[in-house]
């Protein structure tokens, strides 16, 4: 005859090892989750790095034969108009969504090389800018001290020597991730696609501390990742345009 704990245990699991195993596959699932979202990140800025070595490869060709870098033809550093962009088809050969920017699909459908990967798939920021071209996640800022933002009085340069100047005579940056940070006291007001959160906000503004970082393209054709701690953030000694709408970095 079954005494009354052999028929318990021939019942299955208990409450307790129910709710056990429950936690445990929580814990295992959120490890995994939070793996993934790294791995897929990080297979992202090594596209982003690639995006932005194509893109200075063709100012680079540009440069060759014109003598000069291409110029900054909006007030935007982050604006990219259809005529920049252009360029950068014309020199590496590559597709162009037809008609004016306006008219474009959204940037999921767009050639891959426009956008940052990480700008792509967010979904933030779609459609024409106010500076009449598109936001790709990327700035432009080659001979960024002769542009009409800066002659304006629109924006101040504050390192002239990081830019590199239109003639190209001096080694410097071309383009870069975006990394713009709002007048603003709140702490959360950089803005920037390379997070080290799990999820992103849904206006795309961090705190200083959550940015994993951009990627910067130089002058000569280098390219490097410039992460947080390349980033002085509280001295403002990487802060490169003090824009009236906002500040850039890179």
């Amino acid at each position: 005859m079954k005494t009354g704990r052999q028929h318990l245990r021939q019942r299955g699991f208990t409450l307790v090892e129910l709710l056990v195993t429950i936690g445990i596959i929580a814990v295992l699932a959120s490890v995994v989750v939070l793996l993934s979202s790294k791995w897929i990140r990080r297979a992202k800025r090594v596209e982003s790095i690639g995006n932005i070595r194509t893109l200075a490869a063709a100012d680079t060709l540009y440069y060759g034969e014109n003598g000069k870098l291409p110029m900054i033809d909006t007030i935007f550093p982050s604006t990219m108009t259809r005529a920049r962009l252009e360029i950068i088809a014309k020199y590496c050969d590559l597709p162009l969504p037809p008609g004016p920017v306006g008219s474009w699909p959204k940037r999921k459908e767009q050639p891959r090389w426009i956008n940052d990967p990480m700008a792509r798939d967010s979904g933030f920021a779609e459609g024409m800018t106010l500076g009449g071209g598109v936001y790709t996640g990327y700035i432009y800022v080659g001979g960024v001290e002769q542009s009409a933002m800066i002659l304006s009085g629109m924006a101040t340069l504050l390192h002239p020597d990081r830019a590199a100047d239109i003639r190209n005579l001096r080694r410097g940056v071309i383009w870069a991730g975006i990394l713009a940070e709002f007048k603003s006291s709140d702490p959360r007001r950089f803005e920037c696609f390379h997070y080290n959160t799990l999820t992103a906000y849904k206006d795309f503004r961090f705190h200083a501390k959550e940015i994993e970082g951009i990627p910067v393209a130089w002058s000569d054709g280098a390219v490097q990742w410039l992460s947080p701690a390349d980033i002085d953030f509280k001295g403002g000694g990487s802060k490169q345009i003090d824009h009236m709408l906002g500040n850039y970095y890179y």
